[in-house]
């Protein structure tokens, strides 16, 4: 299961969705709004093993987005390689629905949507292989540092990427003041040059918040 980091320390309460017609993921909720893991139940056998990675139903039963997109893949060779923050403005925003597949990621979620309790905070999280399905809300920018080498992940994107509408955050602007795990190994250099994060200028991101 996915290991909450100690910077932000929050309960997250698991809550148990009903099984119907074979469906079950169950939930758990963290502090910004429809930043939610589902779990992955693992069914082994002398075969292997067979697990449910995307749920429509069970994820629409806690506001979140089936809408698919793009399904994208990401591999990195070394550890400490650094990816974000990355979002889409103008309609363009995305939601995506990350699972590691191999390897283990430090994962952190800031939230850019102007209307969000949460707006300009984040989270951050241990994804570890084959362990429990994140779900990122549109409005918010996800970027990752590897913690070993050779590291798989795959998410579901509900908006198709847009290059005239793409934008991020540098992971060091020193508004944010991020902390990583590790030294950085890896950075593109288009990651590098995004400019420091203004809060004056920043018009924040439009993105669904959940009811609860």
């Amino acid at each position: 299961m996915f290991k909450k980091l100690l910077e932000n320390p929050t309960t997250l309460p698991l809550l148990p969705t009903a099984y119907e017609d074979g469906e079950y993921m169950d939930v758990v909720k963290t502090r910004i709004p429809g930043l939610q893991f589902f779990k992955m139940e693992m069914h082994e056998d002398e075969r292997g093993f067979f697990a449910r990675n995307f749920c429509a139903n069970s994820i629409a039963k806690q506001e979140g987005f089936t809408d698919v997109s793009q399904a994208n893949i990401s591999f990195n060779r070394e550890k400490g390689t650094i990816r974000g923050f990355h979002y889409q403005l103008n309609g363009h925003e995305e939601a995506k629905t990350v699972t590691v597949y191999r390897g283990s990621l430090h994962y952190k979620v800031l939230d850019l949507r102007k209307d969000s309790p949460t707006y300009l905070e984040h989270e951050s999280f241990i994804l570890e292989e084959l362990s429990d399905v994140l779900q990122v809300p549109k409005g918010c920018a996800p970027g990752f540092q590897t913690l070993q080498d050779n590291v798989l992940l795959h998410y579901y994107v509900s908006n198709p990427y847009s290059k005239n509408d793409e934008a991020g955050i540098r992971y060091n602007d020193p508004y944010f003041k991020m902390q990583w795990p590790l030294t950085p190994t890896v950075i593109s250099a288009r990651d590098q040059s995004f400019p420091d994060f203004s809060v004056t200028e920043f018009p924040g991101l439009n993105g669904y918040l959940p009811t609860e």
